[in-house]
């Protein structure tokens, strides 16, 4: 493993602020280069290059945030896995994690900077918010750029100094915010701010990038129609736009429970309004929900779409051993044996609501349906939530490439020569435990995984904004309420999401009270964005759910195919039955320092002023 501690980056502000010929090799060009420091920073050219090292720095890449890019961390790890709502074919690195074992996660999820591995969460962004302050303090330098591209190049320095620091915040929590560039006599041994203060700093450089993405006119980067829709140049960048709902999402973070420790009112207000300025001006610029028929776009099949307020893409893959999904796709799929697939608990698909809006959530949820005639166990994938079928393998699913899945056993607990299930002979390779797996990340299955497809990782997008908006408006104003100067209430964004996907909305019996409607808010989070963004991973975190997920139990839906066929007490031909997960893949709460991520302890020991997170 490589040291290169959090003190060490730090130190770096000071070294490389002070002289040229530090510069030189803190630019990460070659010296044969010629280029001086004038040569770099008055020249727009020069100056963008440098700049632009943030996406794709040969040493640190702003990547390291994106999920998908995350994810491929080895085939090993998801974040989700670390809760209740998948678990890892091949456990390995996950289930330690999932289990208590916070060392397991300290180099996996931040440290680690092999290039295959893509993880150096924390080193990475320590180079490049170095970069970002660099950037800010010479921008007024450029002689040869116009002011469009001077607004742009600094629209974007602010937000990704942002997202930087957020990203870090939703796994470490609050950090120092190094907003300049130190100088030789600064301090750089910082404290850590509070929560929310912090958030609001990562609030405040985002607004500030949107007033510059304002001020270049790019709001979006594309036109919203016609020649150059959804293919500009730096279409991967980020937007006016994309500022905002960060903003959105970074005051709710401030606002949550896990912050908000004196649950003040007026941070779920200034969320409110927040995502009201970020859902207006993203409707303003042309940005929609995609119809349902199209939603899968945002995740695989397209570059780029217009729900989609940034994203990135991985380009064209023809097989699934490419390992930056192998850590979705389960190994009948990739044709791999490493591949780690994330795949869901029962636990996750009683989250997806009868096609008439019962939730299935608990046995006592489970039974009102039953008794309302909208679901039976044993028939349990019928008329559910179309985004069910968009996310989520189960047994018999129409597979292109494979027909109907064969996720089920035999009477004589053997499996059919087709199963999904099935290891390779005298292999340990990973297959699923749960009898699911996971599709909202594997495109148009074709035999083996043989395929050519675009995936697309969507860092945020509308849906998302929506729910937000619901969330903070609810805590705020309760659920027919609304921001001020908005005409949505927290009920109809919610149903706004649900409609595009032929859901009706929320019942009313869960609509009556902030309380009542905030547990449905919550699923709907869990359902729409489920194994994108980490949300969840993050989410029962800030609203402090994690302990009490932490204690549950987890589930898998064993199929048993029956070899009378179908009767009335199974109408499909198989019984169906909830089991236990084996203990080894279960999931444990040992503290609430598991609420965050540690830093490696050799970086903790030089950092005296910064108050470290609890042990797990």
């Amino acid at each position: 493993m490589k040291k290169n501690t959090l003190h060490i980056i730090l130190s770096l502000f000071v070294i490389l602020a002070g002289t040229t010929s530090c510069l030189k090799g803190y630019l990460d060009r070659a010296p044969e280069a010629g280029l001086s420091d004038s040569d770099v920073f008055t020249k727009y050219a020069n100056f963008k290059s440098y700049f632009y090292s943030v996406y794709n720095g040969a040493n640190f890449t702003l990547r390291a945030h994106y999920p998908m890019w995350f994810h491929g961390n080895n085939q090993k790890l998801t974040l989700e896995a670390l809760t209740d709502m998948c678990d890892m074919s091949r456990i390995q690195r996950a289930q330690p994690g999932k289990m208590g074992d916070g060392s397991t996660l300290i180099w996996a999820v931040g440290y680690n900077d092999e290039s295959a591995s893509r993880t150096a969460k924390v080193t990475y962004s320590w180079k490049i918010i170095r970069v970002c302050n660099t950037a800010i303090a010479n921008i007024d330098r450029i002689q040869d750029a116009t002011a469009q591209e001077k607004e742009d190049l600094l629209a974007q320095a602010y937000f990704v100094r942002g997202y930087c620091h957020f990203e870090l915040f939703r796994l470490y929590g609050s950090l120092p915010y190094i907003d300049k560039v130190l100088g030789a006599n600064d301090e750089w041994d910082l404290p850590r701010l509070e929560d929310v203060e912090f958030c609001k700093r990562c609030a405040d450089d985002f607004q500030t990038a949107a007033d510059h993405f304002k001020s270049a006119a790019l709001m979006r980067r594309d036109p919203v129609s016609g020649s150059g829709h959804l293919a500009a140049t730096d279409q991967d960048k980020p937007n006016g736009v994309t500022a905002l709902a960060f903003k959105g999402r970074a005051l709710l973070y401030a606002a949550s429970p896990l912050s908000n420790t004196t649950n003040d009112s007026e941070l779920w207000k200034e969320a409110a309004a927040a995502n009201w300025e970020a859902l207006n001006q993203a409707l303003a610029n042309g940005f929609i929900l995609l119809p349902f028929a199209n939603y899968t776009n945002n995740f695989y099949g397209t570059k780029y779409t217009d729900e989609q307020l940034w994203a990135y893409t991985t380009g064209s893959t023809t097989n699934y051993n490419n390992d930056r999904v192998q850590a979705f796709v389960g190994y009948p799929f990739s044709n791999n044996a490493f591949s780690s697939a994330q795949c869901p608990t029962q636990n996750f698909v009683d989250k997806f609501e009868t096609k008439n809006g019962y939730p299935l959530n608990t046995e006592a949820d489970r039974a009102a349906a039953v008794a309302a005639g909208e679901y039976n166990e044993q028939n349990p994938f019928k008329d559910r939530d179309p985004r069910f079928g968009a996310v989520v393998i189960y047994n018999q699913k129409d597979l292109r490439g494979y027909g109907a899945a064969s996720l089920y056993v035999n009477e004589d607990g053997s499996l059919p020569t087709e199963s999904l299930l099935r290891k390779r002979e005298g292999s340990t390779d990973g297959v699923s435990e749960t009898f699911y797996y996971e599709q909202k990340r594997t495109g148009n299955l074709s035999s083996k995984g043989e395929q050519n497809v675009i995936l697309t990782d969507p860092i945020i997008r509308l849906a998302e904004v929506y729910l937000n908006y619901a969330e903070a408006v609810n805590e705020a104003y309760g659920p027919s309420g609304s921001a001020p100067g908005a005409n949505l209430t927290a009920v109809e964004a919610v149903n706004t999401v649900r409609e595009r996907a032929g859901m009706p909305g929320v019942l009313s019996q869960y609509t009556g009270s902030a309380d009542a409607f905030r547990d449905r808010i919550k699923n709907e989070r869990a359902v729409e964005l489920c194994f994108e963004g980490y949300h969840y991973y993050c989410d029962i975190r800030r609203w402090k759910d994690a302990p009490a997920i932490g204690r549950s139990r987890l589930y898998g839906l064993r199929a048993t195919k029956l070899s009378g066929g179908a009767t009335s007490a199974y109408p499909t031909g198989f019984r169906y039955e909830r089991f236990a997960l084996p203990e080894n893949r279960q999931i444990a709460w040992k503290n609430d320092g598991m609420y965050y991520i540690q830093f490696q302890t050799s970086d903790l020991l030089k950092m005296k002023n910064y108050t470290p997170n609890q042990t797990w």
